[in-house]
């Protein structure tokens, strides 16, 4: 982000309103849309440098999510975007984390256009293609750019920065960052046991979908004009040697214990460089890097799980639906069915050797099992049982097939973070995926 100069209090309203004019200008010359939608929406996320955006089409009620990603670098929307975080701007509250801009039309086929905004000055941005949260730097960043009350800074910005922002009050020293408690959760049930496959797959499932911490204190930062990390900087992540000679990519479930293991492994009171990232870019980083054998996860707790590379490369071989995943972990409904919907969405059946049907949630004896099992990943299928066989399709054709077996609902995932839709909802989604086909042929 450029060094846009601060607008003084008078000025803001007026340049709040002219770059939101410019934004929604542009998002009609560059987006193609077929006539007699309702409404854009434009959300924007500026992270690690790059704004991410997320564009929404609204037609008769439905919601069609469309493109994810990054706003290219060369593009004239970013000073315009940039602008409008800086009018945002308050010195008390500081400015948005995150913006939607909503364009409206109405009177096709010649519609009148109106605009407006709403701005997220306190919750944390959401995951919504594995770009990742907003990393600690980027906080930072953010905070010293745009400075706010301490009384303003969220509890989650504060556990992102680990106690080192300096502000009008200390933070809870016993405050840390858990930014999977499904995964805590299953390195728990781990503590004190001997390490077997259930435990393995069990804690790979959990992990999927949500965020690692990384210690990166070993990495040189070059900074790239006004970015906090550059392009030329170097990211090393913690690597240990073990006994065996192997390497292992050392992961993270809590800011606690990168903060203890930092301690022990640099014999030094210094804080750690902690880096969040989403498990399933971490895999795949992991298993390109041909200098490390294996991951451990939260090295030198009664609870440190080991995951070799095979294991790794077998969750991310087999189909698996990390949309919908992470959607579950954050318990966002609205982004569930957007994630079921998308036209490469899988879902997985679990099936027994020597039979076809697919599993049901068991129900007491003398009655018929009405809600039908389905599946995000091979790792949640091989947790309810290692030896069942793993079908997969699009997704639509599984929650289909459901319909046709005159299931009373759909339950995704065995173990928690899971959702149950009942077969009505379905219904309903499937006759918007219907229509939607129908416009398109």
């Amino acid at each position: 982000m450029t060094n846009t100069p601060r607008f003084r209090r008078e000025e803001r309203p007026a340049k709040v309103q002219e770059a939101l004019t410019r934004i929604g200008s542009w998002l009609l010359n560059t987006v193609k849309t077929e006539p007699g939608w309702n409404e854009l929406v434009f959300e924007l996320k500026p992270l690690s440098g790059t704004i991410f955006a997320r564009i929404t089409e609204t037609r008769d009620e439905q919601d069609y999510v469309g493109s994810v990603g990054p706003i290219k670098e060369s593009s004239i929307v970013i000073p315009e975007i940039e602008n409008l975080q800086h009018a945002a701007y308050d010195e008390h509250e500081g400015t948005w984390f995150t913006a939607t801009v909503i364009v409206t039309a109405e009177n096709w086929p010649e519609p009148d256009y109106q605009i407006g905004a709403a701005y997220n000055r306190q919750d944390e941005p959401q995951d919504w293609e594995g770009e990742g949260r907003m990393s600690r730097q980027d906080v930072r960043y953010h905070l010293e750019h745009f400075p706010r009350h301490a009384s303003q800074i969220p509890q989650w910005a504060q556990l992102r920065l680990s106690g080192r922002l300096k502000r009008d009050h200390e933070p809870n020293t016993d405050s840390c960052e858990v930014p999977n408690p499904y995964l805590s959760e299953a390195l728990s049930q781990a503590r004190g046991k001997e390490r077997s496959d259930a435990i393995v797959v069990n804690v790979l499932r959990a992990s999927l979908g949500g965020d690692f911490l990384l210690d990166i204190s070993d990495s040189t930062f070059v900074p790239a004009g006004s970015q906090k990390i550059g392009p030329r900087s170097t990211i090393r992540y913690r690597v240990l040697r073990l006994a065996n000679d192997m390497r292992a990519l050392c992961l993270y479930s809590s800011s606690k214990y990168v903060k203890e293991f930092h301690t022990r492994f640099t014999k030094s009171s210094s804080e750690p460089e902690i880096l969040r990232e989403h498990a399933f870019k971490v895999y795949l980083d992991f298993l390109a890097d041909k200098t490390c054998d294996v991951v451990v996860i939260d090295p030198g707790t009664e609870h440190e799980t080991f995951i070799e590379k095979p294991q790794v490369a077998w969750v991310l071989s087999t189909p698996h639906n990390i949309h919908v995943k992470s959607a579950l972990l954050d318990g966002d409904m609205q982004r569930l069915l957007a994630a079921l919907t998308a036209p490469s969405s899988v879902l997985l059946m679990g099936v027994r050797a020597g039979e076809e049907a697919p599993l049901f949630i068991p129900v007491p004896e003398g009655q018929e099992p009405q809600t039908m099992l389905v599946f995000t990943s091979a790792a949640e299928v091989a947790s309810v049982d290692p030896q069942l066989q793993v079908r997969s399709a699009p997704a639509m054709e599984v929650l289909e097939f459901a319909q046709s077996l005159g299931a009373d609902g759909v339950r995704i995932n065995a173990l928690s973070p899971s959702a149950t839709l009942p077969m009505s909802q379905i219904q309903e989604l499937l006759e918007i995926v219907r229509s939607a086909q129908h416009i398109s042929n």
